[in-house]
């Protein structure tokens, strides 16, 4: 039987490491809209708009997941995105639309005002995260829809692979958080290239 003493010192410790583990930072990321704007936006250009974005349960969290095999998840206890990642997909669709389109009349999924729309595009994420290879894949089906009568205009599968970070890069401090930029840069990429197929099948439809 422990004494008193070892008793409270195990408590002490326990409570230390807890505290130890509470003072980590969490790091958070965010994706960005990669697209540069050419020429002026056109606020008679358009009119757009972008969602649903629709993502697997097993990415609609705050934390970062990559994959570890062909069945295996990571969930990142310390990275973390800034916050809800279908609504970060949804805005770096919209800027590299409206950037890409060269037009000011973007609206964003709900959309709650009268404002004109030819096309809406409706994203289903399949897979969206880094494999073990260290590219990150983003498969996923996606539409244009003709919100004024709900018809479908084109359905597509799309997709894209780009350079991550290696996943055995799992060391602690800033080699992790670069590992995990990486997969953020990486997934804006893909992302761009997802965009730029819609933005060029918007223009064939328009006979730009």
């Amino acid at each position: 039987m422990r004494s008193p003493g070892a008793l409270v010192l195990a408590v002490i410790l326990a409570l230390a490491m807890l505290s130890g583990c509470s003072n980590k930072a969490t790091r958070t990321y965010v994706l960005t809209a990669d697209v540069e704007q050419s020429g002026a936006a056109s606020p008679q250009g358009i009119p757009i708009g972008v969602g649903p974005v629709t993502l697997p349960k097993y990415l609609d969290r705050l934390q970062m997941v990559t994959r570890s095999g062909g069945n295996s998840l990571n969930q990142a206890d310390l990275d973390q995105w800034g916050g809800d990642l279908s609504d970060n997909i949804t805005r770096v669709l919209a800027i590299n639309l409206a950037n890409l389109l060269k037009t000011d009349r973007i609206s964003l999924y709900p959309w709650t005002d009268r404002a004109p729309i030819d096309y809406q595009v409706a994203v289903t994420v399949v897979n969206f995260e880094q494999e073990p290879d260290g590219n990150v894949m983003l498969d996923a089906f996606w539409s244009l829809v003709n919100p004024s009568d709900g018809k479908v205009l084109v359905m597509r599968r799309s997709t894209y692979s780009e350079t991550g970070a290696p996943t055995a890069a799992t060391s602690a401090g800033d080699a992790a958080a670069h590992s995990y930029d990486a997969v953020a840069a990486a997934m804006s990429r893909d992302l761009e290239a997802l965009s730029r197929d819609i933005a060029n099948e918007i223009k064939t439809r328009r006979g730009a």
